[in-house]
């Protein structure tokens, strides 16, 4: 799904009025129609509950009294609180409270004195509708809005947003201060990123884009600020084998991976790939290491190589490593190998050599902490998976400072090393040069525990392998990921889920998708 700024869709707006002929005032009517058969679908008796549509000066407050209207037509017996002097009131949102004309009671409430009566009427609500500020807040909400926002917080009622949840903007990506916790949100015309992020996600509740009749030649012309990473995006990617396929058509893959007591994470990597369809895989690991991985996952070949004396890999493999490499699809790097200084350098070596498509996790992105500038310097795609801490320890800063900034922070760099990134946690970003960024909707917390990263990197190796772009690599690995983790949460609970359980949900995953 693509995501749009709130002042592309005001762009796409003036348009479709301006240039295609349509009345604003059409538009404001689409939306309430579509708003009000969501509304149905929630109260499909009439008489079944107490209908409060809280509405502002602006074009919000004017689908909301647009709402109110077309729900009395209905049968229905909605009110109004209006928080503006409709004296104050212009455009269609003065026609729309002109249209009400006494067929909903309207409460006027635009004083700081009526806020006991406003906290009175929505207390006494059963579902209430929030159209009090929509898309185009430019700073924290004060005085009465503030204290509007508080009482329909309070009021214990259903509470559904139209557009957006009062307080938070469409044009930002994190909130600013208090707003609306909305149980279903309404948006219209075209999904903003704010609903999305994991920030602001939980004051929006379920999320539904409804149609209001802008044509798709004038949404078109605007640019995408982001994309959400959904079933419907991935499921092309998901085609059937070919009947004569065989495991060398299906990506060969070299996972440098392992060291003493951190064997799982290539046993992990290698599983992840595996499961994901790869044809043949090599682990790269320690001599003192393979008899563990050869032993833990008999379908992966191994490839015993010199170590340092702490059991990690030594600058003696690369000779072999960058033989190998030339007769692979593509490669993957860094779970379980060590923070170890002669691996590290290893590692630099390998990612400015290896001539085919690698992912790059764990200490094998900590060896370029303090010297980031390395990361540009490259022979093939790159895609880089750190989580917070990786990439602090990599640019500076801390864990917290890159989580916060994150949304300009990794496209920045990923324009910067010429690579894509991939930022693991909650909502998962990716970013590559010159494109949108993207961010994973599958997931969640079921996935906070050991090794989900090192199956991460065998996936998205897997798909490097198969011959995806970086970016879609990237991008529908997390997905799949998050997706494969998701449904064994289903069947084994959300506490305790292995990273091994989630590797082995992948073919399960990918059956699902190629089912009509």
């Amino acid at each position: 799904m693509q995501l749009y700024w709130a002042r592309d869709v005001r762009e796409a707006d003036r348009i479709a009025i301006e240039e295609m002929g349509i009345p604003s005032l059409a538009l404001m009517e689409n939306a309430a129609r579509a708003v009000v058969r969501e509304l149905v679908r929630l109260l499909p008796d009439p008489l079944a509950g107490r209908v409060t549509v809280v509405c502002g000066k602006g074009n919000n407050g004017g689908d909301g009294m647009a709402v109110a209207r077309l729900l009395r037509g209905a049968g229905y017996v909605p009110e109004v609180l209006l928080l503006a002097d409709p004296s104050a009131l212009s455009g269609d949102a003065k026609a729309q409270y002109e249209r009400l004309d006494g067929a909903v009671p309207v409460h006027l409430l635009f004083r700081e004195s009526d806020l006991d009566e406003l906290a009175r009427n929505l207390s006494e609500a059963d579902l209430v509708v929030d159209c009090l500020l929509g898309t185009g807040l430019g700073g924290p909400v004060r005085g009465l809005f503030a204290r509007a926002i508080a009482a329909i917080n309070a009021s214990g009622a259903f509470v559904v947003a139209v557009d957006i949840p009062s307080g938070l903007s469409g044009d930002a990506l994190l909130p600013d201060d208090d707003a609306v916790c909305a149980d279903l949100t309404l948006t219209l015309a075209l999904a903003k990123p704010i609903l999305y992020t994991p920030e602001a996600a939980s004051l929006c509740g379920e999320v539904r884009l409804l149609d209001i009749g802008i044509p798709p030649a004038a949404s078109g012309r605007l640019p995408v600020a982001g994309e959400l990473l959904e079933a419907s995006w991935a499921a092309p990617f998901f085609g059937a084998r070919r009947p004569t396929a065989h495991k060398g058509d299906l990506g060969r893959l070299l996972l440098v991976a392992g060291g003493l007591g951190k064997s799982g994470a290539a046993v992990l990597a290698a599983r992840g790939a595996l499961r994901a369809g790869a044809g043949l895989v090599t682990v790269a690991c320690p001599a003192s290491s393979q008899p563990i991985i050869a032993a833990a996952l008999p379908e992966a070949m191994t490839l015993p190589l010199p170590e340092t004396a702490e059991g990690t890999l030594s600058m003696d493999a690369l000779i072999p490593l960058l033989k190998t490499l030339k007769e692979v699809d593509a490669a993957g790097m860094g779970p379980g190998i060590g923070p170890i200084p002669e691996t590290s350098a290893l590692c630099r070596e390998l990612y400015g050599q290896c001539p085919v498509p690698m992912v790059v996790d764990a200490d094998a992105l900590n060896a370029f902490a303090g010297q980031q500038g390395g990361l540009a310097e490259h022979a093939a795609a790159r895609v880089l998976t750190p989580h917070p801490g990786e990439m602090a320890r990599v640019v500076g800063g801390n864990a917290a400072s890159v989580l916060a900034s994150r949304y300009t922070l990794v496209p920045q760099w990923a324009e910067t090393w010429g690579a894509t990134v991939l930022m693991k946690g909650s909502r998962t970003l990716v970013a590559a040069p010159g494109k949108p960024w993207r961010m994973n909707a599958s997931g969640g917390p079921h996935m906070a525990g050991p090794g989900f990263g090192d199956v991460l990197t065998g996936v998205i190796a897997a798909l490097l392998g198969r011959g995806l772009r970086d970016a879609d690599a990237a991008s529908l690995g997390a997905w799949w990921h998050g997706a494969a983790a998701d449904l064994a949460a289903e069947d084994l609970g959300g506490y305790g889920l292995l990273a091994s359980e989630c590797a082995d949900a992948l073919p399960l995953i990918e059956g699902e998708m190629r089912c009509p």
